[in-house]
């Protein structure tokens, strides 16, 4: 067997299975990438999931050159209440699954170990390392501001479940107990005002967008603002403020020396960080306690060619071998 035969044949697959699309990622033992797949999500059924899943990880097993025989481990994050230790599923409306044994289903197919962890907790798995390849510090929380709001928490190194597997959803602390009706039932989650499609609610009927209204999103409500419209900057602003709290929040409560920040709202770059950080100035003002715990160097944007779900994936069983 030659080294680079060698080197392929203990492959590790990751997969983010969103709402939308699939993320496949493949790494040889030394995590250098070997290959990379994107398609669409079909979640209509279970079976048309897992359909999707399984073409995922053979495409890109095809694009590494190697068969099923050479895998190793395939991680998977998914957005949903997710058992860890049975790789069952116990609830993912987005893909239309309740009580689904996806781990073993993807077992029986490749006939490898496969690990199951919720999206937003797996994908601070993969920030942590990317964190860990620029600073060294042992506690810190990932922000996943999109379609919704989730934060997934890493303590003394190593990721922080909780006793439901659900440390870190801030989405769903009330800030407003009159406010908006959120997703999961209740008003005013902190969710309803800075998700992207809750950005996008509130200026419907006060903005004005070049583009229909069904391809309306957060980032056309933050140029709006950067281009001076005084109904956006107020919406923006307001949103700010809050995603302050949301940060004070996981500092408050967890004091991690960083907050890494992502998401597809995150995409408008520093018109989503000036908000943000004219929000910390404030809480800052409020007491010394706030103003030395809430410094604006334990906030970063991740970059957004770095996927950190897949990524988190693929070192998803690391994480669980060390519990």
């Amino acid at each position: 067997m030659t080294g680079h035969e060698n080197n392929l044949s203990h492959l590790r697959i990751g997969l983010d299975i969103g709402g939308t699309n699939i993320e496949a990622l493949a790494v040889d033992p030394s995590f250098n990438v070997v290959g990379k797949f994107s398609r669409a999500t079909h979640a209509d059924t279970p079976e048309h999931l897992v359909a999707s899943a399984v073409d995922a990880i053979q495409q890109v097993l095809a694009e590494a050159q190697v068969t099923p025989r050479h895998l190793n481990s395939i991680g998977i994050g998914v957005p949903g209440l997710v058992e860890t230790e049975t790789g069952i599923v116990r609830l993912a409306a987005n893909l239309n699954l309740t009580a689904y044994p996806l781990g073993a289903v993807i077992t029986q197919t490749f006939g490898v170990p496969t690990f199951l962890e919720n999206d937003v907790r797996l994908a601070a798995i993969g920030v942590y390392r990317w964190l860990q390849e620029r600073e060294i510090t042992a506690n810190m929380a990932y922000l996943s501001i999109g379609t919704g709001v989730s934060a997934g928490v890493v303590l003394n190194g190593r990721l922080h479940r909780g006793s439901h597997g659900m440390a870190g959803e801030i989405g769903h602390i009330t800030v407003e107990p009159n406010g908006a009706l959120c997703n999961c039932g209740a008003r005013g989650c902190l969710e309803t005002i800075i998700a992207g499609p809750a950005i996008v609610k509130q200026a419907r009927g006060q903005v004005s967008f070049a583009v229909a209204d069904h391809e309306v999103h957060a980032g056309h409500v933050y140029q709006a603002a950067r281009q001076g419209n005084p109904a956006a900057q107020k919406i923006i602003k307001r949103v700010g403020d809050y995603m302050a709290r949301a940060v004070q929040y996981l500092i408050m409560t967890y004091d991690v020396d960083k907050v890494i920040v992502g998401g597809g709202v995150t995409a408008a770059g520093a018109a989503f960080l000036t908000p943000l950080f004219t929000g910390l100035a404030k809480l800052r003002q409020q007491s010394d306690l706030f103003d030395t715990m809430l410094s604006e160097n334990k906030l970063c944007l991740l970059p957004q060619d770095y996927n950190a779900g897949t990524w988190g994936a693929v070192y998803l069983p690391d994480e669980l071998h060390q519990h």
